[in-house]
């Protein structure tokens, strides 16, 4: 299993060079460009949703990302308290503005879990490989 750690920072954040690190590390385990889509796009959702919703910073956030030969598993780790979330999210009406972040992650990934840790909250997405 290969694995990266990213510690966030606001400049990472600012330069889009998280993009860069996921899709690059993404592509060294040979993960599909429509799976490369859904994991980076479901990775900022979570991480502008932990950004927009609480009072963490940047810094307070640490993304791990596994791939084997039949997942990905995305860990966001964050100090924030945890908060839970119904089992099934409905997605927004077209004409709301937010709101549809949580939606697309429950329904692009695979499985979707959050719960306390010691620190705060930790979220994991899984995605099936095809």
């Amino acid at each position: 299993m290969n694995s990266i750690q990213l510690n966030l920072s606001q400049s990472v954040w600012n330069s889009n060079l998280l993009c860069q690190e996921l899709e690059q590390f993404l592509q060294q385990n040979c993960v599909q460009i429509q799976q490369r889509f859904k994991v980076i796009t479901c990775v900022l959702e979570a991480l502008s949703n932990v950004l927009e919703h609480t009072d963490n910073q940047c810094e307070d956030i640490v993304i791990i990302m596994h791939c084997n030969q039949d997942r990905i598993t995305i860990d966001l780790l964050d100090n924030a308290p945890y908060a839970p979330f119904g089992d099934q999210i409905e997605c927004p009406s077209p004409f709301s503005i937010s709101g549809r972040g949580l939606w697309i992650i429950q329904n692009w990934m695979d499985q979707v879990r959050f719960q306390a840790s010691v620190a705060g909250t930790h979220l994991r997405l899984s995605l099936l490989r095809s």
